[in-house]
């Protein structure tokens, strides 16, 4: 699709849908339009449509709001309706490798292979010697399976939306690309990406641009901790929510006040120290329980990693998600998980149109569906 605009990447969370449109221009990207709505809570839940009526809603508003030029879509599958292994099969042509693929794997996937839609990404070719010394050659390829009866649900409400689905990619896959910008990098080592949203935490080890580990922890985002900050403090859950991002892991931020005009160093300043109003404390109390697990989840993963691949050491931990953006979050995380650790900007790296550099503030939501529609383009 080159000098084109490629299929809309769209992404269906659980607190929101995004959805971005790239242009490629030579070997350079650009994201032409992008845009999100919020989705009302509960109408989505585990990955699973509740309210389709109000997903439709959504859709044709996201649509509106974006001003998207094509109503072909690459939609993400929820990791948590995804099942990844990785595993190695005789080598095959390709295209008998892929007629042969479902009967090779039956041992490989704990569910009825009839019920998901199979699909593989190749990682490496190999040579494997049996007992006798033997050489064979071996694909080792990273095995993806999606639920067909979610495919098809998700499918149906893009249509009622008047959109057109033609692509169900892997959310954990566009989160690669939109960390490398689109590009496969060469010889960079190997780089975490940690997806904190509204009810999973995801975690995905890319080696050069290839999928090397994808794990999906359920009912650990934000809207866990926002359920428990309503039961302590008796409100409703929207009302928790805004408590929680307004007082974050460590509380307001603390006043700076000057020091009096008689010091010698009349340019300092000083923090006034103001103890936590009841409410804040117990909101404090509640998140960081929520956050040393959330925080030992994310290390465990990349630990797991480590041990079994010690060649390839993980070398930066980027943050992606709403709930990433919790104030206090990523400083406890840096503290705590010895790689650098930052914020991905989907923006970064990639030219934009100036009415998305305008209409756009760095969202690190817009992640998987701007990896998605870099995948459509390419």
């Amino acid at each position: 699709m080159s000098g084109g605009a490629g299929l809309v990447g769209l992404d269906i969370g659980t607190s929101g849908i995004r959805a971005v449109q790239v242009r490629r221009k030579g070997d350079r990207t650009e994201i032409v339009k992008a845009a999100s709505v919020e989705l009302p809570r509960g109408a989505i839940r585990n990955g699973a449509v509740i309210d389709q009526k109000a997903v439709v809603k959504a859709l044709k508003q996201l649509w509106k709001r974006g001003r998207f030029s094509s109503r072909k879509v690459v939609f993400g599958l929820a990791d948590s309706g995804v099942l990844t292994r990785q595993v190695e099969l005789p080598w095959m042509p390709p295209k008998d490798f892929r007629a042969a693929l479902r009967y090779q794997i039956g041992d490989a996937l704990p569910v009825d292979l009839d019920s998901v839609e199979i699909d593989y990404h190749l990682l490496a070719e190999v040579d494997r010697a049996d007992d006798h010394g033997q050489t064979s050659e071996f694909n080792r390829i990273l095995i993806v399976a999606a639920n067909k009866e979610a495919i098809a649900t998700e499918a149906t409400l893009m249509r009622k939306a008047g959109l057109t689905p033609l692509v169900a990619d892997s959310a954990a896959f566009a989160l690669i690309r939109a960390a490398c910008r689109g590009i496969v990098p060469e010889n960079t080592g190997s780089h975490a990406i940690a997806d904190i949203g509204a009810e999973q935490v995801t975690v995905v080890i890319h080696e050069d641009g290839q999928p090397r580990f994808i794990r999906t922890i359920a009912n650990l985002g934000g809207d866990t901790a926002t359920l428990a900050v309503a039961e302590r403090l008796g409100v409703d859950p929207e009302s928790a929510e805004g408590i929680k991002r307004e007082t974050g892991l460590n509380g307001p931020v603390p006043v700076i006040a000057p020091i009096a005009e008689s010091s010698v160093f009349v340019s300092a300043s000083v923090e006034e120290v103001v103890p936590l109003d009841p409410r804040s404390g117990a909101t404090v109390d509640v998140l960081n329980p929520w956050a040393v697990t959330v925080i030992s989840e994310i290390r465990n993963s990349l630990d797991y990693f480590q041990a079994s691949s010690p060649d390839t050491p993980v070398q930066t931990l980027t943050l992606v998600g709403r709930t990433s953006q919790l104030d206090g979050l990523q400083e406890r995380i840096s503290t705590q998980i010895p790689v650098a650790v930052h914020t991905m900007d989907p923006l970064v790296g990639l030219t934009a149109s100036k009415k998305v550099m305008k209409a756009q503030v760095p969202d690190t939501r817009l992640a998987v569906a701007t990896g998605l529609a870099l995948g459509s383009a390419s």
